[in-house]
């Protein structure tokens, strides 16, 4: 009988460390490191250096986890995920982290959104731009969609 509970306490105890999770953070990395940013460049279309310097500025808060934005002359299009914990305060996020873009960016129209579908749709947008697969005609039109779609669902 005691055999069987040392034996129970061992597999339970296996069983636990197997499946906890392990996060390696290196000394010194915090952890909005983490934050999913990708510059893009390409100069045959837009100037994207708006977007990586909005990307830039935004991720370097906490508790964004990835900051997706694309430009064109007179629009900027940005869309952040805040960690899941933060989800009961987005309002607030999102409120005044769309103050400091349309601060830093007085010259172009500032959409911004925290909303799933935009990320999603942004991220495609950025690989073809990033793929130069996108003309300038064609970025226009999907950053109008995009931001049709971003009202929609508000």
């Amino acid at each position: 009988m005691r055999h069987a509970t040392i034996i129970f306490y061992f597999c339970a105890a296996l069983l636990l460390s197997a499946c906890a999770e392990e996060q390696s953070m290196e000394p010194g990395q915090t952890n909005n490191d983490f934050a999913d940013t990708t510059k893009i460049s390409n100069e045959s279309i837009f100037s994207q250096e708006p977007s990586n310097q909005a990307k830039d500025k935004l991720s370097n808060h906490d508790e964004i986890s990835a900051v997706k934005a694309v430009n064109t002359d007179k629009n900027i299009v940005i869309a952040i995920e805040v960690d899941h914990h933060e989800r009961f305060t987005l309002s607030q996020i999102e409120k005044k982290y769309k103050k400091e873009m349309e601060d830093k960016f007085k010259d172009k129209k500032v959409e911004f959104s925290t909303d799933k579908k935009i990320v999603l749709e942004l991220e495609k947008l950025e690989q073809d731009i990033k793929d130069n697969t996108i003309t300038k005609k064609e970025l226009e039109k999907e950053l109008k969609k995009i931001v049709k779609l971003s009202k929609e669902q508000t």
